[in-house]
């Protein structure tokens, strides 16, 4: 085991060394394309941060501890320790990034990072404590989405409106950014977070089969705008077949492999909710009033993807493995899952995987949109902060997402994909779009105060029911009282 001198001794050096590399690359190369390389464009996003950085000013903290409560769970996104891993292994990659991301932040920011690691259940009730009665022992709480916004609606955390935070930076997910509740926003994604990303849902193919098959180049199609939802179910019918043993399984071949989640990822993926929020909106509304002939295409058309000439094969709750065994033996053109399968796959399959975005409604869908599951993880404040503390806190938070956005996420890009724009720049070049543009629908999160939402779609694509509407209109009677009652609790909470 290294000491702790040792170890900042050769975090120090190689600190060093990367300064030095950018310093060498301060003229600006071109290759045969005429484009930047990568390595000034790394070198132009690091010059960004540190500007960045330098705008917040001095930041001093007094040297005390500042605390992150954290569900257990999720500790490798704020605890690492530097050299301490596998040699060459992801988790080294994280956790020396992680470890150097602390470091530098104790530093700009005059403080000792105090850790506390909890049970899910724990970390509850420490919010719920904390913010009736302030111990200073933590300021940050990353937690579970979900049970995130139901600390938030019982008044137990900080609004980062109030505290100077500009949301608008690209180390800030816009969707959370977005995702207000009567002009607060409580929890926020972007880099400082990563099991998000493991759970956001994308779509994987084959380029094996995409080239048996003569299907166009997907990146491209995406590129162009063209990459629909019904682009993709005409390219995936007609390529299933048969092992010939008369059963349709998990043993046979077919255009397209998932689970039963991604009824609601073409649903999302096609710019669609049930609940319309941003931080424009008062009071969020039910977006489906004004949109359910579009839903109704939607879900119909996820129907025919699931059922129509045995296209799709789905693989059972808790047998996800399935599908996967038969994409890495090429027995699946698509493959729709979460990220954190791709490291996997780029373990067994190397280059001969690609990824994708969801497929958007149509053409003139602006983003090509995606969501992330409830049990990603997230980025709160203590509503225990005081008034002469909420300024301090908001450059503390944004130091910490900046430094995050310059050791964290480059580590991770290099574990969803071996060497970022090398092995497959275009994969690559597909993740940012896909994490740059996720909807937080508040129907799939504040699951406990909006019931009966997240199973409409699956229910009626997996079991090809044409019940959407009915469905819809039953669980939305409520709807206003739901909604009123959330926003009047949030506001008895604050007095």
């Amino acid at each position: 085991m290294k000491s702790k001198l040792t170890k900042l001794l050769t975090l120090v050096l190689t600190l060093t060394c990367i300064l030095a590399c950018f310093a060498g690359c301060g003229d600006t190369e071109e290759n045969e394309g005429g484009k930047e390389t990568t390595a000034n464009s790394e070198a132009d996003t690091t010059d960004e941060l540190k500007v960045a950085l330098d705008e917040l000013g001095d930041i001093n903290w007094g040297g005390g501890e500042f605390g992150i409560l954290t569900f257990s769970g999720f500790k490798d996104e704020v605890y690492g320790e530097y050299g301490s891993q596998e040699e060459g292994s992801s988790s080294q990659v994280i956790s020396d990034a992680v470890y150097e991301r602390n470091v530098l932040f104790e530093e700009r920011c005059k403080l000792k990072l105090s850790i506390i690691e909890k049970e899910s259940a724990a970390v509850d009730t420490s919010i719920q404590q904390e913010s009736q009665t302030a111990s200073g022992d933590f300021y940050f709480v990353n937690h579970y989405l979900e049970r995130t916004a139901n600390a938030a609606v019982n008044g137990y955390l900080y609004n980062y409106l109030d505290l100077g935070v500009d949301l608008d930076n690209p180390w800030w997910d816009s969707g959370t950014a977005d995702f207000a509740l009567a002009d607060n926003i409580f929890f926020m994604t972007g880099d400082t977070n990563f099991a998000d990303d493991n759970v956001t849902y994308v779509l994987i193919f084959n380029k094996k089969m995409q080239k048996d098959y003569n299907v166009a180049d997907p990146y491209q199609t995406v590129k162009d705008s063209k990459w629909t939802l019904s682009y993709f179910n005409q390219v995936i019918q007609g390529i299933s077949s048969d092992n010939g043993d008369g059963k349709w399984d998990e043993n046979d071949t077919y255009g397209f492999l998932t689970t039963w989640e991604y009824g609601n990822t073409f649903f999302l993926g096609c710019d669609l909710r049930y609940i319309n929020n941003s931080r424009d909106t008062d009071v969020p509304t039910l977006f489906l009033e004004d949109n359910m002939d579009k839903a109704l295409e939607v879900v119909n058309l996820a129907r025919q993807i699931y059922h129509n000439n045995n296209a799709t094969f789905m693989s059972p709750p808790g047998k996800e493995g399935q599908g996967l065994t038969a994409f890495k033996e090429d027995r699946g053109l698509f493959y729709g899952e979460v990220a954190s399968y791709l490291p996997k796959l780029n373990s067994e399959m190397g280059d001969y995987y690609g990824v994708l975005p969801v497929p958007k409604y149509d053409e003139a869908q602006q983003y090509y949109r995606t969501w992330t599951h409830d049990s990603g993880s997230c980025l709160s404040i203590t509503s225990a902060v005081s008034e002469d503390q909420a300024e301090t806190v908001g450059n503390i938070v944004q130091a910490y997402a900046i430094l995050s956005s310059q050791k964290v996420k480059p580590a991770y890009y290099d574990i969803m994909l071996t060497t970022r724009n090398v092995t497959d720049a275009e994969s690559s070049e597909m993740l940012d779009i896909i994490f740059q543009n996720r909807v937080y629908d508040m129907a799939f999160y504040y699951k406990t105060i909006f019931t009966g939402y997240y199973d409409l779609v699956k229910t009626c694509v997996n079991d090809n029911k044409d019940t959407f509407s009915s469905s819809y209109k039953s669980v939305s009677k409520t709807f206003s009282t739901r909604i009123n009652s959330m926003i009047k609790k949030l506001e008895n909470s604050k007095k």
